[in-house]
């Protein structure tokens, strides 16, 4: 009997001691707590939606963790008394239904339930006709295809991932007025029930061309998002330049303007509707110069308009690198940076110079003058119409040294042909005429010490015609001082430079260097006596003499020799001078002697 006592109360120690080992191994049994979603209190939205649970009767101080679906979403502590409150961000999940849960160690809670809907964002916003908008959405349906409408027109389609999420889809603004435009993004099987709308703002905009240049540019405005078939005015620093209507689509096309008189830096180029909508774009105005005239010779008056410079700054001008006396002397823009001015072309070579306009700000504007200093020639020659001895001919200079000594010069060794002085306005006129001279090509040359021209002169190369013999006559015997005559020649050559001749005699046909006896050449006239001098000796038939004539023109050009013509010249004796008186003597004597004889013939008596 003992012994099933002690057996009693040692089984009761036993169970006793394994219900003590449980009790840490098995959880207390805890309260089941309350959570309510009070925001958002349709317990609808998007991914992202911010939401706040209402949580009570949980074991205080423990932890909790949220749940969203199957993904954990926030943790916290329940606190001293169990109640609190939990906040958490929608995580991506496909549309629809999903559960919210709160558990701690001890305790869980009743389920809440949060429905996903889809949501679609745009960048940027607002925008401009012409820019890329990219679109993105959440809470679709997972992998499904989603419709991307601008104002009910589709632009494209994008595909959801696992999540019903897409992102990076693209489109063009098209052309669209001003405000609020819709984007809307449907699933393709669902359009009507799973979608959102997005507001994207259209706001005016303008471009124009150029953007930058000189005062009097003609700049072209365009633009878009404007009210529709509304009057536009175009204005430049707030002034109207002018006047357009938009299209139906808001867009205003191809406007002109020109830039009025404004001083060099940014301005304002507005385009506003009658609603006042507007939009702007800067205009960058650079110094510019205008010259008038633009081409002209030396000495002229040349006026230098400038704008787009400084205002109210010193404007030094130069021509060539080097600066003018200007009139005024002092040179000021106006409050637009605009000036007018005037100087005295530099004299110099023809050629293209640089007008050059700075202002003190170091702004400069260029411009390109043409010098056209000239000379002309009143007649011009070339090989096929060439000109002659005793030519009269005209040089006219315009744009030269004023006052200078104009001179002539004529030919390859220069010979002076005239000087003449150049007017105060470096204006001038010289005549003169062609000097004797080889036929061919010759530089006539004009110029003032600093500017020179040239002319290129031809001299006729036509050969006179040859002469024809005289006498002596062919075979004809002549004296030893004959006398040469032949035929004149007459050449195209003025009057005034009439032809030369020259002659020759030889003693052989071949008019050798060994067989010419006589060689004159420049003979005036057209007849030639052999001087005392140069006297022909005797000569028989059978070695006559050969002579020939051939004309020179005041051009040196030759002509053909005449044919040959042969004479013999025999002994003569010549009654005249010393030889008279000495015959005369000689029959004085013997008329003399011959008397004296007849005497003492006739009369008896000697003779003593």
């Amino acid at each position: 009997m003992k012994h099933k006592r002690f057996f009693k109360v040692l089984a009761a120690a036993v169970i006793l001691a394994l219900l003590m080992l449980a009790i840490p191994l098995t959880p207390a049994m805890g309260a089941v707590g309350s959570i309510t979603i009070t925001t958002p209190t349709a317990k609808t939205g998007p991914p992202g939606t911010a939401v706040t649970l209402t949580c009570t009767g949980f074991t205080a101080l423990q932890t909790y963790t949220v749940t969203f679906g199957t993904t954990s979403v926030t943790t916290g502590n329940t606190g001293s008394t169990g109640n609190f409150t939990a906040t958490f961000a929608v995580p991506s999940h496909p549309r629809g239904a999903h559960n919210v849960t709160v558990t701690t160690t001890s305790d869980t809670s009743n389920t809440e339930v949060f429905t996903i809907t889809p949501d679609v964002t745009a960048t940027p916003s607002p925008a401009n006709v012409g820019d890329t908008i990219t679109v993105s959405g959440s809470g679709f349906a997972a992998s499904v295809s989603v419709t991307i409408k601008f104002d009910g027109v589709s632009k494209g389609t994008a595909t959801t991932n696992s999540y019903g999420v897409f992102t990076g889809f693209t489109f063009t603004v098209p052309a669209s007025v001003e405000g609020s435009h819709t984007i809307r993004a449907e699933e393709a099987l669902n359009p009507t029930t799973y979608y959102d709308t997005v507001s994207l703002e259209i706001d005016p905009d303008i471009a124009i061309n150029p953007t930058s240049g000189a005062v009097g540019v003609t700049v072209t405005v365009t633009g878009d998002g404007f009210d529709a078939s509304s009057t536009i005015t175009i204005s430049f620093d707030g002034v109207s330049q002018t006047t357009t209507t938009s299209d139906t689509y808001g867009t205003l096309t191809s406007k002109t303007f020109t830039v009025p008189a404004a001083s060099r830096g940014s301005h304002t180029v507005r385009a506003q509707d009658t609603g006042g909508n507007y939009a702007t774009a800067t205009f960058t105005v650079s110094a510019s110069i205008t010259i008038d005239p633009t081409s002209g010779p030396s000495g002229i008056t040349l006026t230098v308009t400038g704008s787009g410079f400084g205002a109210s700054q010193t404007i030094t001008i130069k021509y060539n690198n080097v600066a003018v006396t200007t009139n005024p002397s002092t040179v000021t823009t106006n409050s637009a940076g605009y000036f007018t001015a005037t100087f005295t072309v530099p004299v110099g070579e023809a050629g293209t110079y640089v007008v050059a306009a700075t202002d003190t700000s170091a702004n400069t504007a260029l411009a390109n003058f043409e010098s056209t200093t000239s000379a002309t020639i009143s007649q011009t020659t070339t090989s096929t119409a060439p000109g002659n001895v005793g030519m009269s001919l005209t040089i006219t200079g315009v744009g030269f040294t004023p006052n200078a000594t104009i001179t002539v010069t004529y030919a390859t060794d220069p010979v002076t042909l005239t000087t003449v002085t150049a007017d105060p306005s470096g204006n001038f006129t010289a005549t003169f005429t062609i000097p004797p001279s080889v036929g061919g090509e010759h530089t006539i040359t004009v110029t003032d010490g600093t500017i020179t021209r040239t002319f290129d002169f031809f001299m006729e190369e036509n050969a006179p015609p040859a002469p024809e013999l005289v006498s002596p006559a062919e075979g004809e015997k002549a004296d030893s001082e004959a006398v040469f005559d032949w035929s004149t020649v007459q050449d195209a050559s003025p009057a005034s430079n009439p032809v030369t001749y020259d002659l020759q005699v030889a003693t052989s046909d071949s008019f050798s260097v060994v067989s010419l006896i006589i060689n004159e050449t420049g003979l005036e006239e057209s007849t030639y006596t052999i001087l005392p001098e140069d006297k022909l000796e005797s000569t028989g038939e059978d070695e006559p003499y050969h002579w020939k004539v051939r004309a020179v023109d005041a051009a040196s050009n030759e002509s053909e020799w005449s044919e040959v013509g042969t004479f013999t010249v025999g002994w003569s004796f010549e009654f005249t001078g010393w030889v008279v008186w000495v015959t005369m003597v000689v029959v004085a004597a013997l008329f003399f002697f011959f008397g004296l004889w007849i005497g003492r013939r006739g009369g008896g008596g000697e003779f003593y």
